[in-house]
């Protein structure tokens, strides 16, 4: 009775999840688009197909504003380095040995990029890299890349805009420059980015739920804003910079940008620490609500990236998996509580991955598979570090204990497979 039970169970979910993914490809994200792309209500003017801003690419303001001002800003470090104040990046020194007092390209020209930003760009467009990258990978793959960096280059725009209009209202002068300094790496990167896209391939548009997860988080208000900003965004960030930086064509930027993105995910955490966000915003459910409704467009944006990630040889839902351990983590420690338990919300995700699997594609099915747990060699060294300082020590040890005793219970191991080693933090 039970195993017939079970049978009808996963059958349920079988059809269940192919009508959702017919209702996704047929109506939902059709909907989604509309949504997002409504003039009334739309909060970033900005066109993802050619990734430029409604209104002109404002090249004059950018460049004349932006790039000139990052270009006059003297660093400390070289100017007085017996103050011990370490500002200065490399790009900076190479600057120095070509005479700049500053990081500004020299010569007489007003439009003048930084040189940190001439190096970026310069190593995302340059012959080595586009040589490296299509030597390396099938044109299927080199299409899933750019699929995968043109959607990270679409975020970068809305993060750009989501941290310049929080500049205003975060409270502290050293919250305000710390969301200055978020607001000119995320143009770094978005224009670095977008220059990689142009040079390797071309700028691929948004699915109608990508563009209606950033829309949402750029419509929100303050608090709500902070928490999809730099919790749900900068988490994703972290993980497909992760993921994208041994990928030949892409790895020489992508560690960089990797630091930038794990400093953006520790703001929320130092602000909170400092009394920020008050008590009703962490404990109200109404809060608690709309922090967990900002995740739905999250579930269509898996069956956008399955297909992407499998061409690539990677597991989508241990992508999503650690990606959710990390976003979780960082709202528990950033006073943006969601209105279930952490342990709770990565079990759940961890059954539906697993049922998914075990049910659609039993063929790759092995037993009960902790999805939230961190494959030895899995990030370099480095990034696993910076990570573990920025989220927690025990982030990437997984729920196994959990999964254990789930699977203990009225012995589900007979449907699962047998439990899983707890990993250790």
């Amino acid at each position: 009775m039970e195993i017939m039970t079970q049978q009808r169970a996963d059958a349920a979910f079988k059809y269940g999840i192919q009508g959702i993914q017919v209702l996704n490809e047929r109506f939902l994200d059709a909907q989604f688009r509309r949504w997002a792309d409504n003039p009334k209500h739309m909060a970033n003017r900005y066109d993802d197909t050619t990734a430029t801003f409604y209104g002109g690419e404002m090249e004059l303001l950018t460049q004349r504003n932006y790039e000139k001002a990052l270009a006059h800003i003297w660093k400390a470090e070289l100017i007085a380095p017996y103050l011990n104040i370490h500002d200065a990046s490399k790009a900076d020194y190479v600057a120095r040995k070509g005479g700049a007092v500053t990081a500004a390209a020299s010569g007489l020209d007003p439009v003048v990029l930084t040189e940190e930003i001439k190096e970026s760009v310069g190593i995302a467009t340059s012959e080595e890299v586009r040589r490296e990258f299509q030597e390396a990978h099938s044109p299927e793959q080199r299409e899933a890349l750019m699929r995968l960096v043109s959607f990270i280059t679409h975020g970068e725009a809305y993060a750009l805009f989501t941290s310049a209009t929080l500049m205003p209202v975060v409270q502290g002068t050293g919250a305000k420059l710390g969301m200055a300094m978020q607001v000119m790496e995320e143009a770094k990167h978005f224009f670095t980015l977008r220059e990689m896209c142009k040079s390797l391939d071309r700028i691929y548009p948004m699915s109608g739920a990508g563009k209606a997860l950033l829309e949402t988080i750029a419509r929100k208000d303050y608090y709500h804003k902070l928490f999809g900003m730099n919790v749900v965004l900068e988490g994703f960030a972290t993980s497909i910079f992760g993921f994208l930086e041994n990928q030949p064509g892409l790895r020489h930027i992508m560690r960089g940008f990797h630091m930038d993105e794990s400093r953006h995910s520790a703001f929320p955490q130092t602000y909170a620490k400092l009394g920020n966000i008050p008590h009703h915003v962490t404990h109200s459910a109404r809060y608690k609500w709309a922090r967990a409704m900002m995740f739905v467009p999250i579930a269509p944006l898996i069956l956008e990236f399955k297909p992407l990630f499998e061409t690539l040889g990677y597991d989508t839902f241990a992508f999503f998996g650690k990606t959710l351990s990390k976003v979780s983590r960082l709202a528990e420690n950033s006073g943006f509580k969601l209105p279930f338990e952490r342990t709770e919300f990565l079990m759940g995700a961890n059954i539906l991955f697993n049922r998914w699997v075990r049910v659609l594609e039993p063929e790759k099915y092995e037993g009960f598979r902790d999805y939230t747990l961190l494959g030895l060699g899995e990030l370099s060294e480095d990034m696993e570090m910076r990570e573990r300082d920025v989220f927690g020590n025990d982030i990437f040890g997984g729920v196994g204990s959990i999964i254990n005793r789930w699977l203990a219970k009225q012995d589900r191991r007979a449907v699962w497979g047998g439990p899983i080693a707890t990993a250790k933090g």
